[in-house]
């Protein structure tokens, strides 16, 4: 099994562009219980100013944007970045009929090509378990920022989804690898002595799913699985429904650390 939380290479494989994103992202989008969705909550989130800077790190396809596009204010200057190329290239695709203008660069949280305090915020949303060295990851993010920024970062609790893990962990026959190198347990912890003030927010919320198949996409969308797995995932996944209803509680949540 290939651990590609920690591994560059296959990390790089994983999001060389954004299908497997796109795969777990659909499961959220049609069974989430949540009142909002992530994207706008997070949005929520945000004290953005009426005109100022913001970088976004590891951003993915660009969904917190193109999820908020309407609600960010025009004098507010947003520069998209990721590691991928692909990634990147998929954000620019996905926000070109956004009616507020964006900058994109590829980019790595470690080394990030911008001047001293340039940016009132920074966001990185459920990406800093994958960079492996956080700690120059914080410093960056710290230089960047005004005195008195913020970033937001977003991630997973240890007890995410554990009933979807639990079944994936039962087909892979071993316990498959968590985000744990920045969680909501461990995260304020490392994100202290690079910042001023930590606060955690909590995103309420749970899958209740109806159908196996968004399941098994899910799984499938991981290194550990491929095709040959398909019908052994979706067995298990079917046996675990209780009254035409698989459910897996959420842990997700927002930190919020200001320079």
């Amino acid at each position: 099994m290939s651990d590609w939380l920690d591994d560059s290479d296959a990390l790089a494989e994983q999001y060389a562009d954004a299908s497997n994103l796109n795969a777990r992202a659909a499961l959220h989008e049609r069974y989430s219980t949540a009142d909002h969705d992530l994207h706008p909550w997070l949005f929520d989130q945000f004290d953005l100013p009426p005109e100022g800077r913001v970088l976004t790190l590891g951003s993915g396809p660009g969904a917190l944007w193109s999820e908020n596009c309407e609600r960010i204010p025009d004098g507010v200057d947003v520069t998209v970045t990721d590691f991928s190329p692909g990634m990147v290239e998929a954000a620019r695709n996905n926000l070109a009929d956004c009616s507020h203008g964006f900058d994109f660069e590829v980019m790595d949280a470690e080394n990030i090509s911008f001047g001293d305090e340039t940016f009132d915020i920074v966001t990185a949303n459920h990406m800093l378990y994958h960079v492996p060295d956080r700690e120059a990851a914080f410093a960056e993010i710290r230089r960047v920022l005004n005195s008195g920024g913020r970033l937001y970062a977003s991630t997973n609790g240890e007890s995410n989804m554990q009933a979807l893990y639990d079944v994936m962990a039962e087909i892979a026959g071993e316990a498959l690898p968590r985000a744990a190198g920045f969680d909501l347990q461990n995260g304020a912890a490392q994100l202290d002595p690079f910042f001023e003030r930590v606060e955690r927010r909590t995103y309420d919320d749970a899958l209740e799913v109806t159908a196996v198949e968004p399941l098994v996409e899910y799984a499938l969308s991981r290194d550990e699985f491929d095709e040959s797995d398909r019908d052994p995932l979706r067995k298990a996944f079917a046996e675990r429904f209780e009254d035409g209803v698989f459910r897996a509680e959420k842990d997700v949540g927002v930190f919020v650390a200001t320079a």
